[in-house]
């Protein structure tokens, strides 16, 4: 029992002088990489939601480019035809082509006005 009360309660233990701190480097290690592990898993998860929040954006300009494209193509269609109401018919008569929303939105003319039916 003297020989255990010199040497500590864990006598195995005694002679490894270094491995409480190793152990404690290593538990900080796993610790880290299973933090950073998170954040990359996150910061993708965020990256692919902006990505996807970027691609809408810009399928809504082209929507609106088109749109302001076909509504200078009905006011140059009009000089041409005063007395008529522009239809999508009629100005593809005309040979004025007309585009289509980048998300499949039907377009449709009111006056001088073109409006998408996914955009507005």
């Amino acid at each position: 029992m003297n020989r255990f009360r010199q040497r500590g309660r864990w006598p195995f233990l005694s002679n490894q002088r270094g491995f409480s701190f190793v152990a404690v480097l290593f538990a900080m290690l796993i610790v880290a990489f299973l933090y950073f592990g998170y954040f990359k898993m996150q910061s993708a998860t965020s990256e692919r939601a902006s990505g996807v929040t970027a691609i809408n954006a810009t399928r809504a300009v082209a929507c609106r480019t088109n749109r302001q494209q076909l509504e200078r193509d009905i006011v140059m269609w009009s000089v041409d035809h005063p007395d008529e109401q522009p239809t999508l018919a009629a100005l593809q008569a005309a040979g004025i082509r007309i585009p289509s929303c980048p998300e499949g939105g039907r377009y449709d003319i009111d006056g001088r006005e073109v409006h998408c039916s996914v955009h507005q």
